[in-house]
């Protein structure tokens, strides 16, 4: 096989969201070694990255989801013509374009094990598409059970309720509002008001990929003390494609999926379909999500594109009661309601540009999300009082304008500028089912008495300027040391303002890499903190005292890779954070917003490790251990938080044998495991979970076998048909108490490629 002498890997990172590249050298690979299904690979030369050519994304046109069968008769009708030879040589020039006008970065394979490092001296795990097709998950939350020090929570097969159910580095529990940010595209999407992650809000059909920050990063995001972005999906080569994916297993789950685009000349666009449910594996407990998404582009000329994107989710999730009765002493408790709805409809336009020595984008973004809470439970029983029930809607609107900006003027140096603007729009109903006031003894606490109560919470703007710089000094085939530091302030329209920075190191030499990195997170509470003050029946006026809650994070990490071998790496880290902040939910407004006296720390450790021991046969493994402690108020020092498990391992293996066969295996384990949630209403104390909220041990095996197959005759090509398990060893587990998680499950279904 030949080999390339002084190679680049160039690697789609940031898709969608106009972000510029980075550039190293990486060790001669083969030129087979050059194939990714979610960021596509190719080995080009190094003249070829000093060229200057087309910016590789698209831009916008205008979409509709009835479009969607007609580009998908397109596409088959397309595949079947075989080119001309002219054609064939005019296509060999565009795709030498693409790879020319990429700037490259040398990041040759990601799994969600090994750590991405950065030039500010952090780090974030990418989960990309092809992991999350091996895995067969079937919501958003379960494709991230891979990375190291994540976890999520779940009373269903698929789907998810409400309060928190996403876990980093023991961060995650608290309610009401959020510990950190959910975006799409990299803009906010997730339940704003209360703060629920609302992964019933994104279809796996449509994530091109999943970035994973678990620290503050001041220049990557801002409110929040850890990040994930979900990466849109759209087509990155010239071509033309579809995609019918079908699957189903126990519980009468069933996934379908339509998907299908065309990318030519200066225009791209790729459409999406998608279907899935399930009957549970307990009553009531049942899922269902539809999808349907448009993601185009339009090249305007050598450095300009934009792109706009549209999604819309309906889903409806239902709340198993609990298996044993609840009792204030065995930590079972009671559903909010017997059904949880969530209606989301998201779009950005996004205007990008590359030159030579500067790139960035310019984001806008509208996201409209109605979550209801159907039939409302009080201790598992219905609202009587002639109500007919209650039901909830907390309507979410996100809309703003993000810009980023980096430059490069001088050799090794760069300058990243940008600036967020982002406002919400948030209201909060509940009513009677009957359209009546409660009637009877006791029907003042009933809704307080009424047919139909409104929380009209005031319209937020956040406004979020950052700057940071890095200077790299040396060459990173060599000895190399990049120092770098960064600023962000926060402009609150209703909390107090505030300001974070960074530093961060990054010193090596050759595949041997230490990066160290102190940043300062603030996490601004959502405006459900002023929910009593908001009634429209009796509004209060916010006193303007509250401030965000802020956390330091001190962190160091050594890697080392022995190329096309394997790697190994190491991750401390500790995190301070103080002023927790209390909500306004009812009775008198309190004294103090932010709690003056506690703290809380997370120390942890993350070992992480890869392999390759024959050709086609690849090992991952990641080890976390957390300690945490928190005080209140009172003083009372507490050595243990919800969903901290003291220990976490993750391993798994990807082997492709006899040519068409691919077998994929991953393993979790959870030890040390407490439920419960860290309340930001009525106190600034903090409970101690305590032994009837111990969680067993939980350890999930699951496994995948593929054939991969190509059928010219109907222009089939990397299709599959598989088999999946999951719970190989049929493990009894909860997440909550009184919730047991299913049993082994069976899966089968296939993937057709035309194109």
């Amino acid at each position: 096989m030949k080999t390339l002498q002084r190679q680049y890997i160039v690697v789609r990172v940031k898709r969608g969201q106009g972000q510029p590249w980075r550039e190293t050298p990486c060790p001669p690979v083969k030129e087979s070694d050059v194939y990714d299904t979610t960021f596509p690979l190719y080995i080009v030369t190094e003249e070829v990255v000093k060229e200057k050519e087309e910016c590789f994304m698209k831009s916008t046109v205008r979409i509709t989801i009835g479009l969607l069968l007609c580009i998908f008769i397109t596409v088959i009708s397309a595949s079947a013509e075989e080119p001309k030879k002219g054609d064939k040589e005019r296509e060999r020039k565009e795709a030498k374009t693409v790879l020319e006008e990429i700037t490259v970065t040398g990041v040759p394979y990601s799994n969600p094990i090994t750590p991405v490092d950065t030039r500010y001296g952090t780090q974030y795990n990418l989960v990309t598409e092809e992991q999350i097709k091996e895995q067969n998950v079937y919501d958003f939350q379960s494709a991230l059970r891979d990375v190291p020090g994540v976890m999520f929570q779940s009373k269903n097969l698929m789907g998810s309720q409400t309060s928190h159910s996403l876990y980093i580095r023991g961060r995650g529990a608290s309610h009401p509002s959020s510990d950190f940010a959910i975006q799409f595209d990299g803009v906010p999407r997730y339940g704003a008001l209360f703060g629920q992650v609302l992964g019933d809000g994104t279809a796996i059909s449509t994530i091109g990929g999943i970035e994973v920050y678990k620290s503050p990063q001041p220049s990557q995001f801002g409110s929040g003390y850890a990040s994930v972005n979900i990466l849109p999906k759209y087509l990155t080569k010239d071509g033309q494609e579809a995609v019918l994916n079908s699957s189903g297993g126990s519980y009468g789950t069933f996934e379908q999926s339509l998907s299908g685009g065309i990318k030519k000349g200066p225009f791209d666009i790729y459409l999406s379909q998608s279907w899935a449910e399930t009957d549970g594996h307990r009553d009531n407990s049942g899922a269902k999500q539809q999808n349907y998404y448009a993601n185009t582009g339009y090249q305007i000329n050598k450095e300009w594109n934009f792109r706009f994107l549209v999604n819309y989710v309906k889903s409806e999730t239902e709340a198993p009661t609990p298996k044993i009765l609840p009792t204030t002493t065995n930590g079972v408790s009671w559903p909010g309601a017997e059904r949880y709805d969530t209606e989301t409809l998201f779009t950005t336009l996004t205007l990008n540009h590359q030159y030579e020595n500067f790139s960035g984008y310019l984001k806008g973004y509208w996201n409209h999300t109605d979550f209801d809470l159907l039939q409302e439970l009080t201790n598992g029983s219905r609202y009587a009082n002639s109500t007919g029930g209650l039901r909830s809607r907390q309507e979410i609107t996100l809309y703003g304008i993000r810009g980023k900006e980096k430059l490069h003027f001088w050799s090794g140096g760069e300058i990243l500028v940008g600036s967020d603007l982002d406002m919400t729009g948030l209201k909060n109903t509940q009513q009677t089912y009957s359209g009546f006031a409660p009637t009877g003894a006791g029907a003042a606490a009933v809704n307080g008495g009424r047919a139909k109560r409104v929380w009209d919470f005031p319209d937020t703007r956040l406004f979020s300027p950052y700057l940071a710089i890095s200077q790299m000094v040396g060459r990173s085939e060599g000895f190399h040391i990049t120092p770098s530091a960064g600023f962000r302030y926060y402009d609150h329209s209703e909390f107090q303002n505030k300001s974070a920075a960074q530093g961060g190191l990054v010193m090596g030499y050759g595949h041997t890499d230490l990066n160290m990195n102190y940043s300062r997170g603030v996490n601004y509470p959502t405006p459900i903190m002023l929910m009593n003050m908001v009634l429209t029946n009796a509004p209060v006026s916010n006193p303007r005292m509250i401030k965000p809650e802020v956390v330091d994070h001190y962190e160091a990490g050594l890697t080392h890779t022995w190329p096309k071998i394997g790697s190994l790496g190491t991750t401390v880290f500790l995190d301070k954070g103080k002023d927790r902040v209390q909500a306004y939910m009812s009775g008198s407004i309190p004294l103090q917003f932010n709690d003056p006296i506690g703290h809380y720390e997370i120390r942890g450790l993350e070992l992480t490790g890869t392999a390759t021991p024959v050709k086609d046969l690849e090992l991952f493994a990641a080890t976390t251990w957390l300690q945490s402690e928190a005080m209140g108020q009172d003083r009372i020092e507490r050595e243990r938080m919800p969903y901290t498990p003291n220990f976490q391992f993750q391993t798994g293996v990807k082997w492709a044998f006899l040519k068409h066969y691919r077998f994929f295996m991953d393993m979790q384990h959870f030890r040390g495991l407490y439920q419960g949630t860290v309340s930001r209403s009525g106190t600034f104390n903090v409970s101690n979970p305590g032994p009837n909220n111990k969680l067993d041990d939980i350890t999930l095996v699951n496994a995948k076998v593929s054939y991969y197959f190509d059928y010219k005759p109907l222009w089939l090509s990397n299709s599959e048909i598989f088999l999946a398990i999951n719970n190989i060893f049929n493990q009894h587990y909860e997440y909550a108490k009184g919730y047991p998680m299913s049993g082994t499950t069976l899966f089968a279904g296939f993937s057709m490629k035309f194109n």
